[in-house]
């Protein structure tokens, strides 16, 4: 082989050396590429999600002042155990809100924010707040349900002391005893759907028993009227 034929193979070897680099690099900045996009569709995703979320949980307030204007009707046992629920359920809304601040202030830069976390503890909130509800409302109203409700969560140890340093681990327990005692007192709570669908059929009748009676008193109105101008 003469030395042209070997520089011109030489030649040619670089050439495809540089090639190959060069097809590296794109490749490299295609995967870059591409999982940027991916972390901006999950970052869309996410935002399209925490929209659907409140910024923060509030609903023990408004229960907080019910018990207090309901307080003559409770025991000192009864309403020492519910405050201690109230203040358990206190605590998850912190928990919430610091869930909700974390996950709002960082899905852009990170794809792993603990919204699942977020969606577990909006779950557990909505049966505590069912829960309390009952107990703060019933107590001089349906009390067969606030004795259940009452009851169930006792029997669940939702009332317990619970020392500091094993607090976080009680809140973590909370999330299936608070599914089993909602599956407990199903029948509880699709009673209170029952009523409230009376009530409303009810307050539908009345409105359309008063309009019926107002077409009645206009049109009286109207034929006092005729004769009066007679």
């Amino acid at each position: 082989m003469d030395i042209y034929k070997l520089e011109e193979l030489q030649l040619q070897v670089e050439a495809h050396k540089n090639i190959k680099n060069k097809l590296e690099r794109l490749n490299v900045d295609l995967c870059k590429n591409i999982e940027q996009r991916r972390l901006i569709e999950k970052s869309i995703n996410y935002e399209k999600t925490l929209r659907i979320f409140p910024c923060q949980a509030i609903g023990s307030f408004a229960l907080y002042n019910k018990l207090n204007e309901n307080y003559s009707f409770f025991d000192e046992a009864q309403f020492n155990k519910i405050t201690r629920f109230l203040q358990h359920v206190e605590e998850k809304e912190k928990r919430y809100r610091d869930l909700y601040v974390n996950c709002t202030n960082n899905y852009i830069t990170n794809s792993n924010i603990p919204i699942e976390d977020l969606k577990k503890q909006q779950h557990e909130l909505k049966i505590s707040y069912q829960l309390l509800s009952v107990l703060a409302n019933e107590i001089n109203g349906d009390v067969v349900s606030f004795n259940k409700v009452y009851n169930k969560l006792e029997d669940a140890g939702m009332f317990m002391t619970i020392p500091n340093k094993q607090n976080q681990e009680y809140l973590r327990q909370m999330s299936s005893k608070l599914d089993n005692v909602i599956n407990g007192l199903k029948a509880v709570f699709d009673s209170f759907e029952e009523t409230n669908r009376y009530l409303s059929e009810i307050s539908l009748e009345t409105s359309y028993l008063s309009s019926v009676n107002t077409d009645i008193s206009s049109h009286l109105w109207d034929i006092s009227s005729a004769m009066s101008s007679k």
